[in-house]
């Protein structure tokens, strides 16, 4: 059974009134949950003694979130689209506070790592449907301004997640990081309910999974994202190993990650900027200039000025990209978006529970100084997938035109 969103019909046709409310909350729950995914990467040695495990396998705390959201977006999302929007949104974020409840209780890694992984599975599904409702709520003329806020918070999320979570985490205990992502998660929830209407989504042509994975772009689309994912966790995971092997003060942390995430701020603009005079240097440029920064801090300099310009230049180069990529896909696949999207989550979730590991493999093997050179190196391997995308993107944005 396949479905595609009806969300557009629940707006008057007469009122040219943007759904801000709407979009703020689905903004707001995205940032949440991208924050909360990557809230271990800066408390890592504060968490490790508390469950009673090494940095390492605390470091897992992000592969399983990851792992959830890979293995549970498509069924979860197959599951809801039979019910409306407004439940299945509402129903992800109460187990969503369920799991980080979980995590904040427990006094062992086991417990800890199911509540991550249940929180995970929430998680992909929010994200597999938030950019299709914002689309659906907002219609086709106002469609680029809430995909923009809903994808953008999720980018900022990404950027500011980690600097967040570890401020609160350092200054309230990590335990009180997870009780507040849960309050606020349980606070957009009531608000979702509000501004969300309850409207089904109806069948589709005839788009199951199988056929939204042959659109033209979906894969290598959602599988070039996982690969500069991958990349990414593999070297932010471990961020606080690495300051603390160049003689930083450990409270350098928490100022990295900020300055990571005030390039985020920057990123998003100028992809948005570049991305709409030519889609195809935001995607290529945004993972060149991440590997240009990574490759120079793999150099081990312990200059914290120099750090703090770099990382600001790769949280600008990260955010950018993830805008421009989500983008992309949402085009590709803009038939059948939710679908899309789920493929989406699923190949970069994937990729980022893979580059927690092998970022924890690589830092045994290598030091925490090889880091960074990994996640240049899947950068760049991540452009080849880009081979004929744009000729593709080309052709969805015609189809969608004439639809």
């Amino acid at each position: 059974m396949t479905y595609t969103s009806t969300l557009s019909s629940a707006a008057d046709p007469a009122s040219d009134r943007f759904p801000w409310a709407a979009m703020l909350v689905l903004a707001a729950a995205g940032f949440l949950a991208l924050t909360v995914e990557l809230s271990p990467a800066g408390l890592l040695t504060r968490i490790a003694p508390d469950l009673h495990a090494s940095v390492a396998a605390t470091g897992s705390l992000t592969a399983l979130y990851s792992l959830g959201n890979a293995l549970l977006a498509l069924p979860l999302t197959s599951l809801t689209l039979r019910f409306t929007r407004r439940f299945s949104l509402a129903g992800a974020l109460v187990v969503f506070v369920a799991g980080n409840l979980l995590v904040a209780a427990s006094t062992g890694l086991g417990p800890a790592l199911i509540g991550r992984f249940v929180a995970g599975g929430a998680h992909g599904l929010l994200m597999s449907l938030a950019p299709a409702v914002a689309a659906g709520m907002a219609g086709p003329r106002r469609e680029a301004r809430a995909l923009s806020m809903v994808i953008g918070a999720n980018t900022l999320g990404i950027a500011l997640g980690a600097p967040l979570a570890s401020f609160v985490g350092t200054t309230l205990g990590w335990r009180t990081s997870f009780i507040v992502a849960a309050a606020v998660a349980l606070a957009c929830m009531v608000l979702l309910i509000l501004t969300i209407p309850p409207v089904r989504a109806r069948r589709a042509e005839s788009l199951g999974l199988l056929r939204v994975a042959r659109e033209p772009g979906v894969l290598r689309i959602g599988l070039g994202w996982a690969l500069l994912m991958l990349g990414y966790m593999g070297v932010i995971t471990y961020v606080d190993s690495y300051l603390e092997e160049v003689g930083a003060p450990p409270a350098l942390t928490s100022v990295v990650l900020f300055v990571f995430g005030v390039g985020g701020f920057a990123g998003v603009w100028i992809a948005g900027f570049v991305a709409a005079r030519s889609r195809l240097a935001a995607l290529i440029g945004m993972p060149l200039l991440m590997a240009a920064s990574l490759a120079v801090l793999a150099a081990g300099i312990a200059s914290v000025p120099v750090i703090l310009v770099l990382v600001f230049v790769w949280g600008a180069a990260f955010a950018g990209l993830v805008l421009a990529w989500q983008q992309a896909l949402l085009l590709a696949g803009h038939r059948a978006p939710e679908m899309a999207m789920g493929i989406g989550v699923v190949l970069t979730q994937a990729g980022m529970a893979l580059g927690s590991a092998l970022g924890g493999i690589v830092v045994g093997s290598l030091g925490v100084f090889a880091t960074p050179l990994l996640g240049a190196g899947f950068a760049l391997v991540a452009l080849l997938t880009l081979i004929r995308v744009p000729a593709l993107l080309r052709r969805a944005e015609e189809a969608r035109a004439v639809q």
